[in-house]
This record gives C-alpha cells, sequence and structure tokens, in this order.
C-alpha cells in the first residue's frame, strides 16, 4: 500500500528522530558510566587529601612537641637546682 508524499515524509522525519533519540540514548549511558568513574577518582582523591592532612597536621605538631618537651626539661632542672638551693640553706 502506498502512502501519499505527506505520510511518507512524515515517517522519514519520524525514523530520522528516533535514530537521534537512540544515538543520545547511548551518548547518556556513556556519560553516566564516566561521571560514575569521575565521582570514584573524586572519592579517591579526598581520601588521598584526608590522609596528606593527617600527616601535614603530626608533621606541623612535632616541632611544638620538641619545644614542650624541651621547656619541661630547662623548667625541671631550674626548679631542682632551686629546690638544691633551698635545701642547701636549711642545712639539708
Amino acid at each position: 500500500m502506498e502512502h501519499c508524499p505527506e505520510h511518507s515524509a512524515h515517517e522519514r522525519a519520524i525514523e530520522q528522530h528516533d535514530n537521534r533519540l537512540d544515538t543520545h540514548g547511548k551518548s547518556l549511558d556513556t556519560l553516566s558510566e564516566t561521571l560514575a568513574a569521575l565521582r570514584e577518582i573524586e572519592r579517591q582523591n579526598q581520601e588521598r587529601i584526608d590522609r596528606m592532612d593527617e600527616r601535614l597536621a603530626a608533621l606541623e605538631a612535632e616541632p611544638a612537641d620538641r619545644w614542650r618537651k624541651a621547656s619541661d626539661y630547662v623548667l625541671t632542672a631550674i626548679l631542682g637546682v632551686v629546690l638544691g638551693l633551698v635545701a642547701s640553706n636549711f642545712g639539708l
């Protein structure tokens, strides 16, 4: 059965649109897969950044810990000398 030219043009246009929709659907599927991969990469990068932050905080705290220990030693030594002097003045 023959269709009129107008119907044939509509059928061709519908077929072209169907093909375009299929192509776009495949493109969207590919983009979704790529997005999922990028999200995983972002998660891994965030884990690396978090570990680096922890290591950096530990490295930054190390000089403060050293200073605190050194000042404790000096304070203990001074206190020991003062107590020794006080004890020697009392004849202990």
